[in-house]
């Protein structure tokens, strides 16, 4: 591989998610593997918090709307796009932690243009209106676009050269 800084081949040192040169250390190729699966039952590995899988149970506890729970997935995947996006972005964000669950479900909802009714909101008004506008910029990053793609449609072709190309120095 032909190192952008020093114009040399080499054939790297592979860190973790990262490949390296090994002539003058300068980062190659960035290739981070994301997973959204909860602690498969086949992994002997303690279980991880999964923001995924609180927000679902969030879903389920909240509303009895059949609209909403006949979209369920549809919302999960919204979520973990902005939950991905989030964090990917964190250095833009002006929040140190994740989204409330009402705004995110009031907004994958609005995205997903249900009916609903009666979800919870936030008691200010303010804090809720300053998340969604957050989110709505999370919407617009490349990260965002490429996993929902992915999760619309099921495709990762042009997502590593996307997400590549936006992590590039």
């Amino acid at each position: 591989m032909l190192c952008n800084r020093c114009n040399t081949e080499v054939s790297g040192i592979h860190d973790g998610n990262m490949l390296w040169c090994e002539n003058c250390g300068a980062g190659m190729k960035h290739e981070p593997m994301y997973v959204t699966g909860y602690c498969q039952s086949h992994s002997c590995r303690t279980q991880v918090y999964c923001r995924v899988k609180r927000f679902g149970k969030y879903i389920s506890r909240v509303t009895r709307d059949p609209s909403v729970l006949q979209h369920y997935d549809k919302l999960l995947d919204l979520y973990s796009c902005f939950e991905f996006a989030w964090t990917r972005n964190k250095e833009n964000s002006s929040r140190i932690y994740f989204f409330a669950k009402p705004v995110l479900l009031k907004l994958c909802t609005e995205l997903l243009k249900l009916k609903t009714q009666n979800l919870p909101t936030l008691k200010d008004k303010l804090r809720e209106l300053n998340q969604i506008q957050e989110l709505m910029g999370l919407k617009e990053t490349v990260h965002w676009k490429s996993m929902h793609h992915i999760k619309s449609t099921g495709s990762q072709i042009g997502f590593q050269k996307v997400v590549f190309d936006a992590v590039r120095p």
